[in-house]
């Protein structure tokens, strides 16, 4: 496939090609511009834990093994993932790291040589699993990880990976997640004030190795990528979609970006709960973020027809420009869903990500490059050394024992009115309510009336609002949205049938913008 962008030039995907015998896992690009691939072939299919590893070039030739054996699944662990080292020589893979000698692309060598997590939070019995995801950056030294909790959903941490003698162990650890997601308003006694949203799945190390790429939430409400600073309080909104957007992996120079997104599904793409601003959506959210991820992206890679990216972007253009959209690389829609990981060449004009065939569950997978032959990068961002001084870093690490995501309290508008905001969570259900009145920040834009969601794991949520934009802006929500059980043996899907008052479980629309979205055009 050929596209063309007027600031990019051409972008050509294509299919890197391997070998007959290879049963292709994953595969990313390395430092030095090789790639690296995890397979399995017809002999240990059947082999529980066992991987091959090799090296290639991205035209398919100079196949070179470097690991073939078992990589035992520690309990709690989210699979295995590969996170080349900067240095060339070492891949980190989650609860293991793969040492190559003399280095990756030529290696002879290659050991593996487990990772002590700190036991305080791998041993928490709120922590389901001890990493979902994890980077290493490009001072070979910093990794960062995210943790799943029962209580918390997410908590982020960061620390040195030190090689001790028969392992690696992560020092100088901080969590760099909120723990309290309100604080007592200064300004107004009796209110509260929501904290910035950090936190979430670590993506990338960027900014030279002092700010990371995170799947978060700021001024939308629904989820966005976001670049979290590690030297000041800053946070950075990349994306600005109202439906699903997820990752942003950087070029070298940082002007471009691969985002995994749902913004070209228009069938799939949950924009109806992000298309009307609203102050602190992201919040109003909370609960439901997991049924929209399980309708959008896992049940597009099981069975249901849409896609979810990636795209490639200007990164300034989707930062300023409104209704920027990119490039939709997905070449084919019916067969072929994305799947992580997303990475760049060192040359700045090549990125890669593998893809699955839809309802194969990982066992039929391709490795797609998008070229750019027209792009002139500029050069990449310079290395450092990322810092421990990070501003809002905790590192006692005890304080996740206060954690409590329950609250309740008014929000005041900036101008005038407020919002009643009510939060409480059991386990895996819970409620989120928020009761606009006259809420204003500017006094030109005004909202009342309410969002409300409802959830519980083992028997779906339900999201409903009646809520108006008046003033200078007009906008409304009148919908309802009913989520099928997270866990079970079915899919999450989107209910139609009828509900106990005798509505349909998901009806209704949104307006804003001259723009007005249906949620039965989700209906399948």
């Amino acid at each position: 496939m050929e596209k063309r962008d007027a600031s990019i030039g051409r972008v050509v995907v294509s299919t890197v090609p391997m070998q007959d015998d290879v049963i292709l896992l994953i595969g990313t690009y390395t430092y030095s511009g090789k790639v690296l691939v995890s397979y399995k072939t017809e002999k240990d299919i059947h082999t529980a834990d066992f991987y091959n590893l090799a090296v290639l070039n991205d035209d398919g030739t100079d196949f070179r093994v470097i690991f073939s054996g078992v990589i035992p699944q520690k309990p709690k662990a989210n699979g295995i993932r590969y996170m080349p080292y900067q240095d060339n020589k070492r891949v980190l893979l989650g609860d293991y790291v793969l040492e190559c000698t003399p280095d990756i692309d030529t290696c002879t060598s290659a050991t593996l040589v487990p990772i002590a997590y700190p036991s305080i939070l791998e041993e928490d019995e709120r922590t389901t699993h001890h990493w979902s995801e994890i980077i290493i950056a490009p001072d070979n030294k910093h990794m960062s990880w995210t943790i799943l909790r029962s209580d918390l959903g997410a908590a982020v941490a960061i620390g040195v990976l030190e090689r001790k003698t028969d392992h690696y162990a992560i020092e100088n650890v901080q969590l760099i997640n909120n723990i309290h997601s309100f604080e007592h308003d200064p300004t107004n006694p009796d209110f509260i004030i929501p904290s910035p949203l950090r936190g979430g799945e670590v993506k990338q190390f960027v900014r030279g190795g002092n700010a990371i790429s995170v799947v978060g939430g700021k001024h939308n409400s629904t989820t966005d990528s976001i670049v979290q600073d590690l030297i000041s309080d800053n946070l950075t909104q990349i994306t600005y979609t109202p439906g699903y957007d997820e990752t942003t992996i950087f070029s070298p120079d940082e002007r471009l970006g691969i985002v995994m997104s749902t913004r070209f599904s228009k069938n799939t793409d949950q924009a109806i709960f992000g298309l009307m601003p609203r102050p602190y959506g992201i919040y109003t959210s909370m609960g439901m973020i997991s049924y929209q991820y399980m309708y959008a992206v896992d049940g597009v890679r099981k069975f249901r027809p849409g896609n979810i990216g990636p795209v490639l972007i200007d990164i300034q253009r989707s930062m300023h420009e409104a209704g920027y959209q990119g490039i939709q690389l997905t070449t084919d829609e019916k067969n072929w869903v994305y799947s992580s990981p997303m990475s760049w060449h060192p040359d700045g004009k090549r990125a890669m990500w593998p893809e699955m065939l839809r309802g194969s569950d990982g066992t039929q997978m391709r490795l797609q490059t998008a070229k750019l032959p027209d792009y002139k990068p500029e050069p990449p961002v310079p290395f450092t050394t990322t810092t421990d001084n990070i501003p809002y870093g905790i590192k006692d690490l005890t304080v996740l024992d206060s954690v409590n995501p329950n609250i309740e309290g008014k929000i005041a508008g900036k101008h005038s009115g407020y919002m009643n905001y009510f939060r409480h969570v059991t386990g895996y259900s819970g409620k989120t309510e928020a009761q606009y009145v006259n809420f204003s920040d500017d006094g030109e834009n005004f909202y009342n009336g309410y969002e409300k969601n409802h959830y519980n794991a083992a028997e779906g949520c339900r999201y409903e609002t009646d809520l108006q934009w008046t003033g200078s802006n007009q906008g409304e929500m009148n919908f309802r949205a009913t989520f099928s059980a997270l866990v079970g043996p079915e899919p999450v899907r989107l209910l139609f049938d009828t509900d106990a008052d005798g509505k349909p479980k998901s009806y209704g629309s949104a307006t804003f913008n001259g723009i007005t979205l249906n949620i039965a055009d989700l209906l399948e």
